[in-house]
């Protein structure tokens, strides 16, 4: 993650110009000052440290970006918002809700910027399914579907380490995986108001750092059913130990006018149905991506050239900086990093009741 936002703060006036505000790559935090120094020479950062309260407190400092364990979210969000420093976390927000409500409070309270790092969905083809919805093109949405299925934890030799565990991860796969997938459903039909949930562990135990078996209590994979607010219903799906899947993630959605279909892997097309075609030609057009679409036209001239990983966080530092110099929130605030771990919680219990489950919800952070 520290290579995906130093490439994108890099290239950020090269795409956007102006900028709305030059980003400084200033300095970067570490394991250890050797660590720190390799990067800082590696991502081109003015300075290097291997104590990240250096970073959160020096007055030098605008923006903190969290890229570290999920335990480690909450007491870093805490003392950046208290030194005023608007604020990048990664997703998940926090291991429990508990956490993600504390750290949603004291942003709002220090009055900075926040946001969390759901890139997926600032996608321009994501983006365009949203324009697409908002303007009745689909007419009412009817069920959504999203996937994320990987196999990079499929190998059961892997060692032990945080994301195997729930006190410092909070979920498995569900979190690491089906939190973009969650994101993709809020963004594009609205809040989830019940989940029932089925979820499974294939490897149990893996090796520690002592070389002695240690029990894996996460979820390699987990699906669950939902009602959507609107009346919608859904099924998600995420795994990281299915073989052969890499990064197939996506969503198909059906509304009383036409439907869409996304796939990651083909991040750069939009599959787009309209009921009202003629029904001589009727069936799934591609739309290629461009400057056409939401976010698009900061990159290539021509349709079909295509974008990557790389620009989505692009896109979303671009959307943090002009929140900053207009005053307004970004599209993935804390809030949306709250309402996801709500949601994450409510499928955990479905999984172990056997139930349908409400999901908590607020107003300041979704249902």
């Amino acid at each position: 993650m520290g290579k995906a936002y130093s490439v994108a703060l890099a290239s950020l006036p090269m795409y956007v110009w102006p900028c709305p505000a030059m980003p400084v790559r200033d300095m970067i935090a570490e394991a250890t000052p050797e660590l720190a120094e390799d990067a800082r020479t590696r991502f081109g950062y003015e300075r290097a440290t291997s104590d990240w309260r250096e970073a959160v407190n020096d007055p030098a400092i605008d923006v903190v970006v969290i890229l570290t364990p999920n335990h480690m979210h909450r007491e870093m969000a805490l003392e950046a918002t208290a030194a005023g420093k608007h604020v990048i976390c990664e997703k998940p927000l926090a291991p429990s809700s508990k956490d993600a409500t504390e750290m949603l409070a004291a942003a709002e309270r220090a009055g900075v910027v926040h946001q969390t790092g759901f890139n997926w969905r600032l996608t321009p083809a994501v983006q365009q399914a949203k324009k697409l919805i908002a303007d009745g093109t689909l007419g009412d949405i009817r069920d959504f579907r999203g996937h994320w299925l990987g196999d990079f934890a499929f190998d059961d030799s892997l060692p032990m380490i945080w994301r195997f565990k729930r006190a410092t991860a909070g979920s498995g796969a569900l979190g690491d995986l089906g939190s973009h997938v969650a994101d993709f459903a809020r963004c594009l039909v609205g809040e989830i108001d019940q989940v029932a949930g089925i979820d499974a562990t294939y490897t149990k135990t893996r090796t520690g750092a002592d070389d002695t078996p240690d029990e894996v209590d996460v979820d390699d994979s987990t699906v669950f059913l939902a009602r959507f607010a609107s009346g919608a219903h859904g099924f998600l799906e995420a795994s990281w130990a299915t073989p052969g899947r890499k990064s197939f993630a996506g969503f198909e959605l059906h509304g009383s006018k036409g439907s869409l279909s996304f796939d990651w892997e083909r991040m750069n097309e939009l599959r787009f149905y309209d009921s009202r075609d003629p029904a001589d030609r009727q069936g799934f057009r591609t739309i290629l991506v461009g400057p056409g679409q939401p976010g698009g036209e900061h990159f290539w001239p021509v349709a079909g050239y295509q974008i990557g990983y790389a620009e989505t966080k692009l896109l979303q530092l671009l959307d943090l900086i002009g929140a900053i110099v207009e005053g307004r929130a970004p599209q993935t605030t804390f809030s949306d990093g709250l309402a996801a771990v709500r949601l994450e919680e409510a499928v955990i219990e479905s999984c172990r009741s056997g139930t349908w489950v409400s999901v908590a919800g607020d107003e300041t952070g979704g249902r």
